[in-house]
């Protein structure tokens, strides 16, 4: 589906760290394939020596393991189908969404979802503490570990 008839705009990228609590948010114009390979380039180049490896889930618009589109460097390990509940990231939305005030709320305008959204982002993104407690678990520590090649 090209960018012009995907149904879906003005969409928020989200990663969490499952180490060291670091979040990372990048806003793109469209769900699709190409603006995930944005997004995993973005990651990638918030600390270019690393290797990263990207729990995912298993949506249309998300690249696979062993995809060529992947950047250099980015690994996915995929959640198995139809688990929210192991998405870090959808529970992070619905946090930010619950405790932000904008749940159920409506905007004139994408900026001004924006700038509801963009507070709530920074605390997360400036402070470790937040992202952690949902982040911090062991069995995604012990799982991206083991997906690693050696």
């Amino acid at each position: 589906m090209t960018p012009s008839k995907c149904p879906l705009r003005d969409c928020l990228y989200g990663a969490l760290d499952v180490v060291e609590g670091h979040s990372d948010f990048l806003h793109l114009p469209t769900v699709d394939l190409d603006c995930n390979r944005l997004f995993l380039d973005h990651l990638r180049g918030s600390d270019p020596g690393a290797l990263h490896v990207v729990i995912a889930d298993q949506a249309g618009f998300h690249l696979r393991p062993g995809d060529t589109r992947l950047p250099e460097g980015v690994f996915i390990v995929p959640l198995p189908p139809y688990s929210p509940e192991l998405n870090l990231c959808e529970q992070f939305w619905d946090i930010l969404k619950d405790t932000e005030g904008f749940a159920n709320g409506l905007f004139d305008s994408i900026d001004k979802l924006r700038a509801a959204l963009l507070p709530g982002l920074r605390r997360f993104g400036e402070d470790a503490g937040k992202v952690l407690p949902l982040a911090g678990r062991p069995w995604f520590h012990a799982q991206a570990n083991a997906s690693a090649k050696t």
